[in-house]
């Protein structure tokens, strides 16, 4: 049976690859907790509004100080005729939390629920209110949004567009993306210019990416560390709602499978001859990243940023290149995002509260729920990363935390990204062609149940890596039961 690890590097190296999770698109019924922020001054407001935003209870907490919380104060401060109340349902208690997202469901679907939702990336049912989101927007689930991008000067010289794009429907805004992850190959500089590795030939494409790696390999065994869904890296989705089409039996798809298989379970993989690769370690850094142990770490940006970072503190030079998709272009992953309730009656605060969540003072301050995330706002990298590692480190300078404490986070987070690190990072984010949500298609995707009762998807993905059966059986087996899902 192949391993593989979850995106969280300090996660166990679990024996089933694939998590099954039950996508609930309403839940089962309870209360949710709410959560004021200081009071306004009643006389400097000629007509007070209270705007209920749903956020996840981590980013919520007064105590945690996350960007998106801190910059939240900040315009109920600048707006004193804005009451800002949080709606965080519980985390950790699936039950409970599963009882609270239903009552939120039902009021939404009796003309109520939260003004504003700001969402994490993870669409996961025990994380967020939507587990697919492109559904709801469908539905119309959320209030338009067309004249916030009209007003507001989101045009392609100031934001990475195919993400807005990603929020459309027949022509109108419903969702903003607030930042977002790219797949990128990350080596130490040395070791890359050795190998003799062709950037020119493995820019053309992901297939040609894994081929150059592949010829590498056969020259000279090495392993690669991959962590990444390579089939969101491709420009056209698995599950694609706007076409209404389900593209699991194309020539890329099928490429793409086929290299996944190989790099996860096959010689080349690294997990599968040494386990965990844990990047946030300076001495695994070290003594055997910097050596080419592994060659290259395949991962999604957010990933990626630990590990850059523990080799700035190092001083180990590094190359960061894209994952392209097969159209030659980078296919960026939506973290958080950010839309208003259909139902809201203050549509005018949410879209003004809304509009502020993609300013240039949120996006460079980290203002999302999400981490080591890129801002969807062009000229905002640097800053946001730096604001992302002052919140690692010092929790935003907030805490009593002692000098003791802090050496140790340095220790795990390394350093600021170095200017070239950067420049790697923003021209990666210019070949930006296409976005997707964070798939749901194996990873969270509830079909139906196998024989033994587990998740039907997530097990012929399991037997399709483990050679029980072939490709042409999986796309047999998975093409109409997706058809079906998306037909609901």
């Amino acid at each position: 049976m192949y391993n593989n690890r979850r995106n969280n590097r300090f996660s166990i190296f679990i024996a089933a690859i694939i998590v099954s999770l039950l996508v609930l698109l309403t839940g089962c019924a309870s209360t949710k907790k709410e959560t004021d922020l200081a009071k306004p001054v009643a006389e400097d407001s000629s007509n007070p509004v209270t705007l209920t935003v749903y956020l996840t209870a981590h980013y919520a907490n007064p105590d945690t100080h996350c960007p998106i919380y801190e910059k939240l104060l900040d315009y109920q401060k600048e707006n004193p005729n804005i009451t800002i109340q949080f709606v965080s349902p519980k985390e950790g208690d699936t039950a409970e939390r599963e009882a609270e997202i239903h009552q939120l469901n039902t009021e939404i679907l009796s003309g109520k629920g939260p003004d504003l939702f700001i969402m994490e990336g993870n669409r996961l049912t025990n994380v967020n209110l939507f587990p697919d989101i492109e559904k709801s927007m469908m539905n119309g689930a959320f209030l338009d949004l067309t004249d916030v991008m009209d007003s507001n000067e989101f045009t392609a010289e100031n934001f990475y567009m195919p993400l807005l794009d990603a929020g459309k429907l027949k022509g109108k805004q419903y969702i903003l993306p607030l930042c977002f992850s790219v797949p990128a190959l990350t080596s130490a500089e040395s070791i890359l210019k050795d190998s003799g590795f062709d950037m020119q030939a493995a820019s053309k494409s992901l297939v040609a990416t894994m081929d150059e790696l592949l010829r590498i390999y056969k020259e000279k065994p090495m392993l690669v560390v991959t962590d990444f869904s390579m089939t969101s890296a491709l420009s056209q989705p698995i599950i694609d709602y706007k076409n209404h089409t389900i593209n699991l039996d194309t020539v890329s798809c099928r490429q793409t499978l086929a290299y996944e298989k190989e790099f996860r379970t096959g010689e080349i993989s690294y997990e599968m001859q040494n386990g965990l690769f844990d990047s946030f370690n300076p001495e695994v850094v070290q003594d055997y990243f910097a050596n080419g142990e592994p060659f290259a770490s395949l991962d999604p940006s957010y990933m990626t940023v630990g590990l850059l970072r523990q080799c700035a503190a190092l001083g180990i030079k590094t190359v960061t290149l894209p994952i392209p998709n097969e159209l030659g272009g980078v296919t960026a992953e939506i973290g958080s995002y950010a839309m208003g309730n259909r139902n809201t009656k203050h549509p005018a605060e949410v879209k003004a509260l809304l509009a502020y969540l993609l300013s240039e003072e949120c996006q460079s301050s980290s203002a999302f729920a999400d981490k080591d995330m890129f801002p969807v706002r062009r000229g905002c990298l640097k800053k946001c990363m730096e604001a992302q590692y002052q919140f690692s480190v010092y929790d935003a300078s907030h805490e009593k935390i002692g000098q003791e404490d802090i050496e140790k986070r340095k220790e795990m987070y390394g350093d600021n990204l170095t200017d070239a690190q950067l420049d790697q990072l923003e021209t990666i984010c210019d070949k930006i062609n296409a976005a997707q949500y964070h798939t749901i298609w194996y990873r969270a995707l509830q079909l139906d149940q196998s024989e033994d009762g587990g998740n039907l998807l997530s097990e012929t993905m399991v037997q399709y890596w483990n050679d029980e059966i072939t490709l042409d059986e999986l796309v047999d087996r998975l093409t109409p039961r997706l058809k079906l899902y998306l037909d609901e």
